[in-house]
């Protein structure tokens, strides 16, 4: 059974948050030194962090498959180039929140060592139905200290209920030097910009901001991840959402102004583009190395 949990203060800087909005039933605060937006209350379905099962509209997923792949290996690409990673197939990542296995399949084929975990019973069953490969679990000390080369985290981190506890478990069981890599909603794109404009309008009748107490409960800024203690962004830029994806989703997640939002959905989407204000962020956050830390 779900449970609300108010949050006060911001999760990662433990400042006060003041006052950036209003939801139906809900409140949205922001963080004065990180720029950490998120809903209070929060609301998970347990104390695990468990999302709501419905959430994970794997139909919508399933449907958008190699699409989806096809981002994957652009994504995994830009990893491997960008960290100038010399033998891709020593690597050794675990992916959380790893879903369908789409983005496994894709280490599969560049020979690469990944692993995965979820919480959600039939995506584990879906990852694992060819071999055993993700984990009925979250990121804990199942894993071990310093044990990867790389962590993946799409499209997670804005469900968490505390995504410092994320971070750090993240630092814990990454090797010296190796990355985090995300994939989250951002603040700094034209989607959010125009919920702004849209709901000071409104004069806050209009919420488009995309969050809500057991979905989105966090949106980050690109300058709350210059902030975190451990490490260091050493890539990023904004990518968008894939529309397939986007508008399966909008049919069946809780949206205030349903009708309004898929309407303008395809025009913002355009322009976004066309702009280079997509709608999240792809972003490396480095552990330091041995050298750096000597």
């Amino acid at each position: 059974m779900a449970k609300a949990l108010m949050q006060e203060h911001c999760d990662l800087c433990e400042k006060p948050g003041s006052l950036y909005g209003k939801g139906r039933s809900f409140d949205l605060l922001t963080c004065p030194q990180c720029g950490l937006i998120w809903t209070n209350p929060l609301e998970v379905a347990s104390e695990s962090d468990t999302p709501p099962d419905d959430y994970w509209a794997e139909d919508v997923y399933l449907e958008n498959r190699e699409a989806q792949k096809k981002r994957f290996r652009q994504q995994l690409k830009t990893f491997i180039r960008r960290s100038r990673v010399a033998e891709p197939e020593a690597l050794k990542i675990l992916e959380v929140g790893s879903g369908l296995g789409f983005f496994l399949d894709v280490c599969d084929e560049l020979g690469i060592d990944a692993q995965g975990c979820d919480v959600v019973e039939r995506a584990v069953r879906y990852a694992n139905r060819e071999r055993e490969r993700v984990r009925l679990g979250t990121l804990d000390d199942y894993y071990a200290d310093e044990t990867f080369d790389a962590v993946f985290a799409f499209n997670l981190i804005e469900h968490l209920s505390h995504p410092r506890g994320f971070l750090d478990e993240a630092h814990r069981v990454l090797k010296k030097g190796g990355h985090l890599v995300l994939e989250t909603p951002i603040q700094e794109s034209l989607f959010h910009r125009l919920a702004r404009l849209g709901y000071a309008l409104s004069q806050g009748r209009l919420n488009l901001f995309g969050m809500d107490p057991g979905g989105h409960v966090y949106k980050f800024s690109k300058r709350t991840f210059d902030k975190q203690k451990g490490f260091t962004p050493v890539y990023q830029r904004n990518i968008d959402s894939p529309f397939g994806e986007i508008w399966g989703k909008s049919s069946i997640s809780s949206v205030d102004n349903r009708s309004l939002y898929r309407l303008s959905l395809p025009l913002a989407w355009t322009a976004a583009r066309a702009t280079r204000q997509e709608n999240r962020l792809f972003i490396f956050l480095q552990k330091p190395s041995e050298a750096q830390t000597a």
